[in-house]
């Protein structure tokens, strides 16, 4: 394998969580799985050339009290509750290591990147709001990630032939991991388990680089969030992938300005006459606007290609290089396009704001808030506590109210005696307003996971899967367990509850 076309040294990793998450209100687009626990962490540190170093993990934790899982994910998983309750390692525990060994490894090589099957959009932000929520530095993997969906999309983008997918019903290519393992005979021993979905990317990251050696160079340089910053600044014009329900296209952009969000910049799509927009008031912009604009976000691996491969594409092709490059000169980098652009945000901004539900707002909701916090020598302070009877005691003079509600939960799911009556009693009744009653939440709550494991049930009524006693199994456990925090938040007068594996015999026996 030649040296030259890797990066540097990349730590592959995949999660396994409590659930694929939810719309965090109504209106939103898409959902999000900031809200689900981590189970599972696997990670291998490799070389330049993919071979695996001494440098791994592969761990397990207990469910938070707090956190509720969807039982289709202890399904998916085979880790059903009782075999979560019994892990070895708590919430807590198990952060503490990921962000340890996360940062020791950046420490030890050069540059790391952090890479896996679908991170950008799942597990990286699952990573972060875990570290959040137990009060670490959110964003431990930003500098240089990749993501090996990404690459597969690129790949079939460019030369379909050089991956076999599967189809979705629509007919479109299907890029799930076990899937693409399958039909390209790349290695897989457990689906659904962190550790093999580790090994399975690290094959398919070789599958795609010796299949495709002239272009790996391209698809893998954006990794660096410097590099993507680099390419777009400097090039005024570059096609870039993205995908919309399942299909895969390359657009012609050419980069306006930075938005407000460091690293995202606003671009222009080289389908279009630019010149109507340059001509519109701001208002008018806002409308023409719509579908003709893009974001590269630079530390999301984002696809960026050489312009010239644009005419290769519709509607690039009926368009031809002389308009595009016309186009591509008017847009890059104009300043009356770009304070329009800035206008627009603002507004769009504003309009975020109004139509977020207030009732969904809580002091877990902003990772970006971690900093805004301060006292970083508090919370720095907490962690080296040994004790959680000295944790408790640092936090209670953390100022800031978020940070401090962050923290007092934190210890109600790992030592909840260690809080006086007043704080135990204060974080019950919140988890109780949350959990058990029935009101649209952007995470799990109790009431909802009966439900689904009503359905789960109806699925497996007509099934003749060799596991699926293992499925009832696992959702009658889930069902008992579910019952019990019912009635445990639902009573103003419950303690704390036993810790660890002790949890387990208290509700199973």
């Amino acid at each position: 394998m030649n040296k030259k076309l890797l990066l540097n040294k990349q730590c592959f990793w995949d999660l396994e969580t409590s659930g694929a998450g939810k719309k965090e209100h109504p209106k939103a687009f898409e959902s999000t799985p900031k809200w689900e626990q981590i189970m599972q962490i696997a990670a291998i540190v490799v070389d330049e050339n993919l071979q695996p170093t001494n440098q791994n993990m592969n761990e397990f934790c207990r469910p938070r009290s707090t956190i509720i899982a969807q039982p289709g994910a202890l399904i998916t998983t085979k880790q059903g509750i009782r075999k979560s309750l019994n892990a070895n390692h708590s919430c807590y525990e198990l952060i503490s290591l990921i962000n340890n060994k996360f940062e020791e490894w950046k420490r030890e090589n050069d540059n790391l990147t952090f890479i896996g099957h679908n991170i950008v959009n799942f597990d990286s932000p699952v990573l972060e709001y875990n570290l959040f929520n137990n009060l670490y530095f959110p964003y431990i993997d930003r500098k240089s990630r990749g993501d090996t969906l990404n690459l597969s999309r690129a790949m079939y983008a460019l030369n379909p032939s050089n991956i076999k997918t599967p189809l979705t019903a629509k007919g479109n290519p299907s890029f799930r991991l076990e899937k693409l393992a399958e039909l390209n005979n790349l290695p897989v021993e457990f689906a659904h388990d962190a550790y093999s979905d580790v090994k399975t990317s690290i094959a398919l990251t070789k599958f795609i680089h010796d299949s495709d050696p002239e272009n790996w160079q391209l698809l893998s340089r954006t990794m660096n969030k410097e590099k993507a910053i680099e390419y777009v600044n400097s090039n005024k014009g570059f096609c870039y992938m993205t995908t919309f329900a399942g299909r895969i296209k390359l657009e012609a952009l050419s980069v306006v300005c930075e938005s407000s969000y460091s690293g995202w910049f606003n671009a222009f799509n080289l389908a279009y006459d630019p010149q109507p927009l340059l001509e519109a008031n701001i208002e008018e912009f806002k409308t023409l606007i719509k579908k003709k604009n893009r974001y590269v976000i630079t530390n999301q691996h984002p696809i960026l290609l050489p312009g010239k491969l644009a005419i290769n594409y519709e509607p690039y092709n009926d368009i031809g290089s002389k308009v595009l490059n016309e186009r591509a000169k008017i847009v890059f980098k104009n300043k009356s396009l770009a304070e329009k652009f800035k206008h627009m945000e603002v507004d769009r901004q504003l309009e975020k704001i109004d139509e977020s539900s207030q009732d969904n707002i809580f002091p877990e909701s902003k990772a970006n808030k971690f900093m805004e916090f301060g006292q970083q020598d508090v919370i720095k302070k907490f962690h080296d506590q040994k004790s959680w009877e000295e944790k408790y005691k640092t936090a209670l003079s953390l100022r800031d109210p978020r940070a401090q509600f962050i923290a007092k939960r934190l210890i109600f799911d790992e030592s909840p005696k260690t809080l006086s009556e007043e704080d135990f009693k204060m974080v019950h009744r919140e988890m109780h307003d949350r959990l058990v009653v029935i009101q649209e939440r952007p995470f799990t709550t109790i009431p909802e996971a009966m439900t689904q494991i009503d359905t789960e049930f109806s699925k497996l009524e007509d099934s003749d899967s060799e596991t699926k006693q293992e499925k009832v199994e696992i959702l009658n456990d889930y069902n008992k367990y579910l019952t019990f925090m019912e009635k445990y938040f639902s009573n103003k007068n419950s303690g704390p509850l036993p810790e660890g594996s002790k949890l387990s015999k208290h509700i199973f026996g």
